[in-house]
């Protein structure tokens, strides 16, 4: 990523896509932190967040059937 690149979505320009996404309550510096990884690192990321998930799920049921709540369907 270019110099130029992340100072438009530090500083987005008036009235471009970014600076609307801003206003909306984007936060662009996160869009910008995933930027700076490669495609490579974005799948590890992604897979660590999935497998995460997969172990809250997996806690939560295991909770549910200690306290004697009926499992919800996937």
């Amino acid at each position: 990523m270019t110099p130029q690149q992340e100072a438009y979505f530090l500083n987005p320009p008036p009235g471009s896509a970014a600076a609307r996404a801003v206003e909306f309550g984007i936060d662009l510096t996160l869009t910008l932190e995933n930027l700076r990884l490669t495609p490579e690192e974005r799948i590890r990321k992604l897979d660590d967040h999935l497998a995460g998930i997969a172990k809250l799920k997996a806690t939560a049921k295991l909770v549910g059937r200690v306290h004697g709540s009926k499992p919800k369907s996937d």
